[in-house]
């Protein structure tokens, strides 16, 4: 087995059962690589349609501990695969993913890669109507290459030997959010960092308000975990200097695009600034931070 393709799972049965059919389409040769995926939703059991199995190797594994990284982590412990792949349930990989991937891999004789990621575009439900949020992420969209340049990694599209993931015990399990950026950064500091714009694994715009604030606060929370959890003062300015750089950001919009977009990219970092702001009290009483 050359590749495991690690997904965690929560609440997206139908995107998923998506992603699923498209790796039935990948142009490598199917007992080269398995595809695990991790039900990390303790509520509500997992089934996934049987046909699938008679395409690709397919494990269905179930981790009651909340967090993604306790699920991609569950993942790495039962792969066959010497590289892990991870991907998200609601992304959609290129047909050569994983091809492109190998081949990148089968050059590294010297074991010298510690992380290979590539683009993750964003696509959009009616792309000739876009929501607010939508607007607000085709200019804030994942911007990998300079991620990678900076030594960070995305898990939307990751790839990694196990043996290197092991070295480092994997994600930080107690992250809700950063695990990524985490772990990217301590595999960057012995290992090298790869980006391939031929390695592709696309991702969904988010769709309504709502769920750009809910990441916000997503990643405001690991960031208070990683960093400030013992200087609250510290935390306190960065929360400044956060919404210093939506207010500003708004700002340059407004004179660089048209008033239609930059009004909804206003009504956006309103609210984003009132929901991380929501989250920084909440944080500093000891509440668990959004999942």
């Amino acid at each position: 087995m050359k590749l495991s393709v690690i997904i965690p799972y929560y609440k997206d049965y139908n995107r998923l059962i998506q992603l699923l059919y498209l790796l039935k389409q990948q142009q490598l040769a199917t007992d080269l690589f398995e595809v695990i995926v991790v039900n990390n939703d303790a509520e509500i059991p997992l089934e996934l349609p049987r046909d699938f199995s008679t395409k690709y190797s397919l494990k269905l594994l179930e981790e009651p501990r909340p967090g993604s990284y306790a699920a991609r982590n569950k993942g790495i412990a039962n792969a066959q695969g010497e590289i892990l792949a991870f991907t998200d349930s609601d992304c959609l990989p290129d047909k050569d993913w994983l091809s492109n991937a190998l081949e990148i891999f089968d050059r590294d004789t010297q074991k010298k890669l510690g992380i290979l990621t590539g683009p993750v575009p964003l696509f959009y439900k009616n792309p000739k109507k876009l929501t607010a949020a939508e607007v607000y992420e085709k200019y804030t969209g994942f911007t990998t290459e300079a991620y990678a340049k900076e030594g960070h990694a995305i898990t939307a599209n990751w790839f990694s030997y196990k043996k290197v993931l092991l070295k480092f015990s994997g994600f930080d399990e107690n992250l809700k959010s950063n695990g990524d950026s985490d772990l990217s950064k301590k595999i960057s500091s012995q290992y090298e960092i790869q980006y391939s714009p031929n390695v592709i694994a696309r991702h969904p715009s988010r769709y309504f308000v709502n769920e750009v604030v809910y990441k916000y606060r997503r990643l405001f929370g690991g960031t208070y975990l990683r960093k400030f959890k013992k200087s609250k003062l510290k935390f306190f300015r960065y929360l400044l200097d956060f919404t210093w750089r939506r207010v500003r950001f708004s700002a340059k919009k407004i004179v660089t695009i048209s008033p239609k977009e930059s009004s909804k990219i206003l009504l956006v970092n309103l609210a984003i600034v009132w929901g991380t702001w929501k989250e920084f009290f909440l944080l500093l009483n000891g509440l668990e931070t959004k999942r």
